[in-house]
């Protein structure tokens, strides 16, 4: 029988775009997007330090003006990191407060604590969520074990118990090989189908 349902945030409940930071970035420091793609992205670690919460978010901060030739405040970084890169995905969050009437709901997400509280602002439902996982307070992304382990623990839950909805295929096999019902993420009205199927109940 199923008892919770596990959500990965990004381009599931909120669709998200990292150009549109970065865009931000070059228009400052009149560099070109694609540049300073590649300074953060392809020529770094930075992004999967502050993830895993392997740096404080003032050391992400120094790295990142240094990486990109940034001279702004902390905080006027902090929101040109976060703001406006999410879009709700319709339906989602009408779907979620059904479930939430009969299944517990968790959130497992890899993102830095930053877009965390960004998050919680843009997408204030998943305040109600029974369960919290992220990567940066559990110190390991997706695919580890250790980060659904983590959701699993939260919920006091077997494995078999829970469905896991993600749109990375990657992350749906690495739940699977614990045990997890995993769906992946398409569309809100593909996501219900495939959870009727699992015998989830939404009215």
């Amino acid at each position: 029988m199923i008892k919770a349902i596990i959500f990965d945030f990004g381009n599931v409940i909120c669709r998200f775009d990292n150009d549109i930071y970065r865009a931000k970035i070059a228009e400052i420091t009149g560099k070109k997007i694609e540049d300073i793609k590649d300074s953060i992205f392809r020529n770094s670690d930075i992004l999967y330090k502050f993830e895993t919460g392997l740096i404080s978010n003032q050391d992400f901060f120094k790295e990142l003006s240094k990486i990109c030739g940034l001279n702004i405040p902390y905080d006027q970084l902090k929101e040109i990191y976060s703001k406006d890169k999410f879009t709700h995905i319709e339906g989602m969050t009408d779907l979620i407060k059904k479930l939430q009437k009969k299944y517990k709901i968790g959130l497992l997400s890899n993102t830095s604590s930053w877009d965390y509280d960004y998050i919680l602002k843009e997408a204030p439902i998943i305040k109600t969520f029974d369960t919290i996982t992220t990567s940066f307070g559990v110190k390991a992304m997706k695919p580890s074990p250790k980060i659904f382990e983590d959701a699993l623990n939260k919920l006091k839950l077997k494995a078999e118990e829970c469905v896991y909805t993600d749109d990375i295929l990657e992350y749906i096999e690495a739940a699977e090989k614990l045990g997890i019902k995993a769906v992946h993420f398409t569309t809100t009205e593909n996501f219900k189908s495939d959870l009727k199927n699992l015998g989830v109940e939404i009215e």
